[in-house]
C-alpha cells in the first residue's frame, strides 16, 4: 500500500509496551515491596505475639510452681520431687503445652529436669549460663526456637526462664520451661496472613489503581498526539496526505532520488463533482471522494505517495516510474473510476481526468507537479474521461491561458467586452423578429479572440458569472430601444445555474430596466441537462414563471434526449448550423434529419429555428419543411448594438404599409 493510510488510530503493540514497561516496572517493583514488606510484617508479629504469651506462660507456670510446691529449698538442695510435686508436674505437662521442665538452683546448676514425663534426678555440677543471668537479674528471658525438634514433633517452640524465690521473696533458683507454640504460632500467621493478604488489595486500591489511571491517561494523551500528529498529515476525509505534506513529501522525494531515477507525477480530478454535490448532496460527494481516494491508493505501490491537494484534486507520485507503468496507472484508475459508485441508495457513474508527466533528474517538484497540472487542463479540454501526458506544447498553451485570463480580467474591470447583435428572421417575410447577442473579446492589439477559447477559461477562473450578467444586463439596455415586437435572445452557460439566484437576478434586471419578460429569450444548452438536476429543472421554471421563453440551443450537437424537451417544455429549439454544412455533403440524409427535427419541434409546440443558413438554396428547402425563424449571414452578420437601430428603422421603412 501506499504512504497514505488513514490517520492512525493505534500504535503497534511492541512500540506501546515499550513505552509503557519504565511505569509498568515501577508498579511491579513497588507492589512486590509491599508484598514482601508485609510478609515481613506478619513474620515479626507473629514472633512478638509468640514471645508475649511464652512470657505469659512461663510466669504462670513459675508461680505456679511455687504455690504448688511450697518452700523448693530441699527440691533445690536434692533434686528428688515429692510424690505430690511430682503429680502436680505429671498433671500440668499433660493438660498443657509445656513438653519439658527443668529446675535450677540459686548458683544456676540443674536440679531437675523432666522430659515428656520422665525425671532425671542426675545432679549436674555445670553452671547454666542462661540460668546464672536470670537468677542474678531477676528478670525473665525468653528464646524462640524456629527450628523442629530431633524427632520432628515440634515446629516451633519457646524456651523460657523464670526467677523464683522463697516464701521470704530471696532468689532461691530459676525454672526452665519448653513450650510448644506451634499450634499459637499457626493460628497467629493465618490471621496475620490473612490480614497481609487484604492489606495488599488495600494497597493496590490506594496505590496500583490510580497508578494504571495515570498510566492510561497517559496512554490516551500519547494516542491523542498520535492522532493530531496524523491529522497534521493526513487529510482528514479520504486519510490520503493532506495538500502541505504531499507538496513537502514530494520534494523530499525529489531531492533525494538516486541519480538518473525519474518520478512520475500524476495530477487529476473529477469529472464534472460540483454536478455531483449538487444533485445528490455533500455528504455523498464526500463519500465519492472517499471511494476515489481508495481506488487511487490501491492502483500504487507500497512507498508512492497519494495526496489531496483540494476539493476533488488529487497528486500521486511514483518514484523510480517509467512511461510505461504510468500509463498503466492511468487505464487503471480511469477504468474504475467509470465504474457506477452507490452510496446509501443512490447510485452514479462518473470519471476522473488525468494529467501525468515523467520527470527527470532536471525537474523539481514544483515544475513537475506544473506538467501534470497543465496535461490535466488539456485533458479536460479534450473532452474528460481521460489521461495526457505531458508535451512541450502546453507550456504554450499554458502562457496563452494566462494571458487569456489576464484580459478576462482586465475587460472586466474596463467593460471592455462588446456584445454583437445577430438577426433572427421570419420564414416568410424574411422581417427581423429579434436578435442574439453575442459576445465578443480582442486582445489589446486588437486580435479577436473568439467564445470558444475564452469562454471555457472563464469558466474555469470564476469569472463567467460576471461576465454572463454583464452581457445580459447591456442586451437588455440595447434592445429596450427596439420596437415592442422585436425580441433579444442571450445565451446562459452552465457555470451561472452553479448559483442558486438565476431567476432572481433576471427578475431583478428586468424590473430595474422595465423590460417586459415576454421579450427576453434565454438560450441553454444541452450540456446543462445532464443529469436530471434538480436546481436546474426549479430555476428553468422559475424563469418560464416571469414569462422568459427559454430555448435550446445547438440541438443535435450535444446529448440530445427526447426526455429533456418534455421534462423542460421548451419555447424554442434551435438547431445547430452543422446540419446546413453538412447538406453540402449528403443533402438528402441531412435534410431527413432537419425535416424530423422540425416535425419533432411542432410536435412539442416549439418555435423552430435553424441557424448557419447561408444560401437561398437552404432557404428553400427550409420554407418547404416549414422552418419558422432563419439565422445565418444570409439575413445579417452580427452586427454593433448602435447598428441594431438603423437596421429596423430601414426593415420597418422596406415594410409595405397597409391602407
Amino acid at each position: 500500500m501506499p504512504n497514505t493510510t488513514a490517520p492512525p488510530e493505534e500504535e503497534s503493540l511492541f512500540t506501546s509496551l515499550k513505552r509503557c514497561a519504565l511505569p509498568a516496572v515501577f508498579v511491579c517493583g513497588m507492589t512486590a515491596a509491599i508484598v514482601f514488606g508485609v510478609h515481613d510484617m506478619v513474620q515479626r508479629a507473629v514472633d512478638a505475639s509468640v514471645r508475649a504469651k511464652a512470657d505469659r506462660d512461663a510466669r504462670h507456670w513459675a508461680s505456679h510452681v511455687q504455690e504448688g510446691f511450697g518452700d523448693p529449698a530441699t527440691l533445690l538442695q536434692t533434686g528428688l520431687l515429692s510424690p505430690a510435686q511430682q503429680d502436680l508436674i505429671d498433671i500440668a505437662i499433660s493438660h498443657g503445652n509445656v513438653f519439658s521442665f527443668v529446675l535450677f538452683d540459686s548458683d544456676g546448676r540443674l536440679v531437675y529436669s523432666s522430659d515428656y514425663g520422665v525425671s532425671n534426678t542426675r545432679a549436674e555440677q555445670v553452671e547454666h549460663p542462661v540460668a546464672s543471668s536470670v537468677i542474678r537479674s531477676q528478670e525473665p528471658q525468653i528464646d524462640i526456637i524456629k527450628r523442629p525438634r530431633v524427632d520432628g514433633s515440634h515446629n516451633l517452640f519457646v524456651h523460657a526462664f523464670t526467677p523464683i524465690g522463697d516464701q521470704n521473696g530471696q532468689p532461691r533458683g530459676a525454672i526452665g520451661l519448653y513450650i510448644d507454640k506451634s499450634a499459637d504460632a499457626a493460628l497467629y500467621t493465618k490471621f496475620m496472613y490473612l490480614i497481609g493478604v487484604v492489606l495488599p488489595l488495600i494497597c493496590a486500591l490506594l496505590y496500583a489503581l490510580p497508578a494504571l489511571a495515570f498510566i492510561m491517561k497517559r496512554e490516551q494523551a500519547f494516542a491523542r498526539t498520535r492522532r493530531v500528529a496524523a491529522l497534521s498529515r493526513h487529510d482528514h476525509l479520504t486519510g490520503a496526505l493532506n495538500r502541505q505534506t504531499m507538496s513537502r513529501e514530494c520534494q523530499a522525494r525529489f531531492a533525494k532520488r538516486p541519480a538518473g531515477q525519474s518520478i512520475g507525477v500524476f495530477f487529476l480530478d473529477v469529472d464534472n463533482f460540483k454536478t455531483i454535490n449538487d444533485e445528490n448532496g455533500h455528504a455523498f460527494g464526500d463519500a465519492y471522494l472517499n471511494h476515489l481516494a481508495s481506488i487511487l491508493m490501491g492502483s500504487v505501490r507500497e512507498g508512492d505517495l497519494v495526496g489531496r491537494m483540494g476539493g476533488d484534486e488529487f497528486v500521486i507520485a511514483l518514484p523510480n516510474a517509467t512511461i510505461n507503468v504510468m500509463e498503466a496507472v492511468s487505464h487503471a484508475i480511469l477504468d474504475k473510476a467509470r465504474e457506477p459508485f452507490e452510496h446509501k441508495g443512490r447510485t452514479i457513474q462518473s470519471s476522473v481526468s488525468i494529467g501525468y508527466h515523467l520527470a527527470d533528474t532536471s525537474m523539481t517538484a514544483p515544475e513537475a507537479l506544473q506538467a501534470a497540472d497543465l496535461a490535466l487542463y488539456h485533458a479536460k479540454a479534450t473532452g474528460r474521461n481521460t489521461a495526457v501526458a505531458y508535451f512541450p506544447a502546453l507550456d504554450t498553451q499554458k502562457i496563452r491561458r494566462k494571458k487569456i485570463e489576464m484580459r478576462l480580467r482586465d475587460a472586466l474591470e474596463r467593460s471592455e467586452f462588446e456584445i454583437a447583435f445577430q438577426p433572427i428572421t421570419s420564414s416568410f417575410e424574411g422581417k427581423i423578429l429579434g436578435f442574439e447577442a453575442l459576445v465578443r473579446l480582442s486582445f489589446e492589439d486588437g486580435t479577436p479572440l473568439g467564445p470558444d477559447e475564452f469562454i471555457p477559461i472563464a469558466e474555469d477562473c470564476g469569472l463567467v458569472q460576471r461576465i454572463g450578467e454583464h452581457v445580459l444586463t447591456h442586451a437588455v439596455e440595447t434592445a429596450k430601444g427596439w420596437p415592442e415586437d422585436v425580441f433579444v435572445s442571450v445565451n446562459l452557460s452552465p457555470s451561472q445555474f452553479d448559483r442558486a439566484d438565476v431567476a432572481q437576478m433576471v427578475e431583478r434586471l428586468l424590473i430595474r430596466l422595465d423590460f417586459p419578460a415576454h421579450r427576453l429569450e434565454l438560450e441553454v444548452t444541452e450540456g446543462l441537462l445532464l443529469g436530471n438536476k434538480e436546481h436546474v429543472s426549479d430555476q428553468l421554471a422559475q424563469l418560464k414563471r416571469l414569462g422568459v421563453r427559454i430555448a435550446m440551443d445547438d440541438f443535435g450537437t450535444g446529448y440530445s434526449s427526447l426526455g429533456y424537451l418534455w421534462k423542460y417544455e421548451f419555447d424554442k429549439l434551435k438547431i445547430d448550423k452543422i446540419f446546413m454544412e453538412g447538406l453540402d455533403f449528403d443533402k438528402d440524409r441531412y435534410r431527413e434529419v432537419i425535416e424530423t427535427i422540425i416535425v419533432l419541434g411542432h410536435k412539442m409546440g416549439m418555435t423552430v429555428v435553424v441557424e448557419g443558413v447561408e444560401t437561398a438554396g437552404q432557404v428553400e428547402m427550409l420554407s418547404e419543411l416549414e422552418c419558422d425563424q432563419y439565422q445565418g449571414f444570409l439575413f445579417g452578420r452580427p452586427m454593433s448594438a448602435a447598428e441594431t437601430g438603423p437596421a429596423l428603422a430601414k426593415q420597418q421603412r422596406d415594410t409595405p404599409q397597409s391602407a
